[in-house]
């Protein structure tokens, strides 16, 4: 018994690093027992150490920026130099982490944000250059961005049915005398000295579209005295109603009323029905034919009236220049037995300010067998200012 308190003594000072002692019989001189001083050194220390403050601040300082790569570089060279204070800095990310009720922050991913940016924007032609880019800078991540590409566009196809659905059930639902717009013009002119004028020109422009019927109505009314004469005396009025046939074909109907006594005729009425196509439907241009049989009667000034069965071809035309310039013409043949006539207006639209625009107009009226005294070919030029509403 003991030798074995002798033993466990001994085992103990070593453990401890204890300096040299002396063990003592009875009845025996006293003989050292020396531990070699080296030994301490050789005995690994295990007991746990609070973290040093310095060391605790930094973790700390990591965690609030949010950026996992430094909050991982920190820690490590933490664990790595403070092997005794392990449990301290896991206790440390165990709290910040509930407090934070998620993980860490994921670095930012510069390629992520600017695609994200651009799908925000919903400019599908922006989205897919940028994804393009993105795959052509960071090719390690073409599968990612391929996944973010088809997630977008099936979210913004579905987007778009929403939408067109919509639409179509608030079309369904309106009354005839709603969704109609359209545009109001008025110029006026005054020439002094040795021609001494002044004119008027207004007219207003309707359309409304629907699910299957479209409608259109134009009024335009033309006055000028020149030298205390009247030289100009146009009044037009029309209406065309069209029928959706498919996404390019369509049925119309067209009625028009002119009076122009300066050309001869105090009214001439035009009725016809027939096909029409769009050539070029697109959103900055659009080119649409028509043609069918019409009616024509004219009251002539002179008391004379003539009425007989014709045939209509038409051309609708539109150009969207830029942002504020657009460029139309309308025209019309109306081909007879006894004459032939054609109408044509091209406008040039330049807008100046939200709904305000400015308008140079150019028209022309040609009949081949005029009544006597006035010419085959009568034009006319306008300049307008133009809302539209």
């Amino acid at each position: 018994m003991m030798k074995i308190a002798r033993l466990s003594a001994f085992t103990v000072l070593i453990a401890l690093g204890a300096a040299p002692v002396c063990a003592q019989t009875s009845g025996s001189a006293a003989s050292p027992l020396f531990i070699p001083a080296g030994l301490p050194a050789l005995v690994p220390e295990i007991m746990p150490k609070p973290l040093p403050d310095p060391i605790r601040a930094m973790i700390e300082a990591a965690l609030e920026g949010g950026k996992k790569s430094e909050v991982e570089t920190v820690v490590s060279l933490a664990k790595a130099t403070n092997p005794r204070s392990i449990g301290d800095i896991d206790a440390i990310l165990a709290a910040y982490e509930a407090r934070r009720s998620g993980g860490l922050q994921a670095d930012p991913d510069p390629v992520r944000e600017m695609l994200a940016a651009a799908m925000a924007s919903k400019k599908d032609g922006d989205v897919e250059a940028v994804g393009k880019l993105a795959k052509a800078t960071s090719p390690q991540k073409e599968g990612e961005i391929d996944a973010l590409l088809t997630d977008y566009r099936a979210r913004r196809a579905a987007e778009k049915k929403a939408a067109a659905d919509a639409a179509r059930a608030k079309l369904a639902a309106a009354k005839f005398w709603e969704n109609w717009k359209g545009e109001g013009q008025i110029g006026a002119t005054i020439a002094t000295g040795n021609t001494r004028s002044k004119g008027l020109s207004a007219g207003v422009a309707l359309a409304r579209k629907g699910i299957d019927w479209n409608h259109k109505f134009r009024a335009q009314a033309d006055y000028q005295r020149t030298n205390g004469r009247t030289s100009v005396e146009r009044f037009l009025v029309e209406v065309e109603p069209q029928y959706r046939v498919s996404n390019r074909a369509f049925a119309y109907g067209l009625g028009r009323w002119e009076q122009d006594r300066i050309l001869g005729y105090d009214t001439r009425w035009n009725l016809s029905a027939g096909l029409g196509y769009k050539l070029v439907d697109r959103k900055t241009l659009s080119l649409s034919v028509k043609g069918g049989p019409a009616w024509r009667e004219v009251d002539f000034v002179s008391g004379l009236r003539d009425s007989e069965l014709t045939g209509l071809a038409g051309l609708d035309f539109g150009w969207q220049m830029s942002p504020t310039l657009r460029l139309t013409q309308t025209a019309s043949t109306v081909v007879g037995s006894n004459t032939v006539t054609t109408s044509s207006l091209t406008a040039l639209n330049a807008k100046l300010t939200g709904a305000l625009s400015a308008r140079i107009a150019y028209s022309a009226d040609i009949d081949t067998h005029p009544p006597a005294g006035v010419r085959e070919v009568d034009t006319l030029t306008r300049f307008t200012l133009v809302y539209g509403f």
